[in-house]
């Protein structure tokens, strides 16, 4: 039997989920007068061996393997002392958010199948799957994690757009059959939705594509504390970026959920992740 992902972290600030595209806004929040980024990098860190780990890996975590599997992890994600261009904390956020608010489950691990520590991953940032009566939902995630909002919506929209061409996806679907491991219903099901006999059609209806959208945030800044003029300016801020992404049609022709999640500064939450990151390496 799985492990229940790890308990919710962040606040939901706003969620509208009536039609696509959905919206799903989350932050941090503060704790004695300051935005609490050490508290989210500790949150990240409790995902790292998921993951990191293909599926089938999950129950070989004991007492005396989780600290061995956890160090592996850390090096895995990277151990560059240059991490500011990094984006495996970006898909780190969209991963534990996925598993978290959607119950979702990692189909692949690309990290895992990596050369080298400090290698770039390409493709989708995130691969997961959700069951649900009886149908699979293939759910192909974006994450960008900006200081500009704006940067990184024009930057979602584009990559959006690429990866649904019919050449990327058809690719794509290559390499996930390829990781896809047993004989189970979702390996079944998933292999004949992606085989390349199966029309796009039959295939678009079952793709999901979250957008994780972690940026820095001037709201987040002016506050120090999550009182009732900081839930409401947030919003405010979180659904005027909503409108945007909206405005670029890209949703019109896929099932999209809009994942923001609103910074202090980014240099803070990935120093705070970097010193985790390394204790772990050590």
């Amino acid at each position: 039997m799985l492990p229940p992902p790890p308990e919710r972290f962040l606040d939901v600030i706003i969620e509208v989920d009536r039609e696509p595209p959905t919206l799903l806004g989350l932050c941090a929040g503060y704790e004695f007068g300051k935005w609490r980024s050490q508290q989210f990098a500790e949150y990240l860190i409790e995902h790292l061996i998921e993951f990191v780990y293909p599926l089938q890996k999950w129950s070989e975590v004991t007492a005396g393997t989780a600290h061995k599997m956890l160090k592996e992890a850390s090096i895995k994600v990277y151990t560059t002392s240059d991490s500011k261009h990094r984006g495996e904390i970006g898909e780190l956020i969209l991963y534990a958010i996925l598993r978290s608010y959607y119950k979702s489950l990692p189909l692949i691990s690309k990290i895992y199948f990596k050369d080298a520590a400090n290698d770039v991953v390409k493709g989708f940032d995130a691969v997961h799957v959700i069951e649900q009566n009886d149908k699979i939902e293939l759910w192909l995630g974006e994450a960008k994690f900006y200081t500009d909002a704006s940067g990184a919506i024009n930057d979602a929209v584009k990559s959006v757009n690429d990866h649904l061409s019919t050449d990327y996806l058809r690719k794509e679907f290559v390499f996930i059959k390829g990781k896809l491991v047993g004989d189970g219903t979702i390996s079944t099901k998933l292999n004949k939705l992606l085989s390349e006999k199966t029309s796009l059609d039959e295939v678009f209806p079952c793709i999901h594509i979250p957008v994780l959208i972690a940026y820095e945030s001037p709201v987040v800044k002016r506050y120090n504390k999550s009182i009732e003029a900081y839930k409401n300016d947030v919003t405010t801020e979180l659904k005027r970026h909503f409108d945007k992404f909206k405005g670029s049609g890209v949703f019109k022709t896929i099932h999209l959920h809009l994942i923001f999640v609103p910074l202090h500064t980014k240099a803070d939450l990935i120093s705070q992740f970097d010193a985790k990151l390394k204790a772990l390496q050590s």
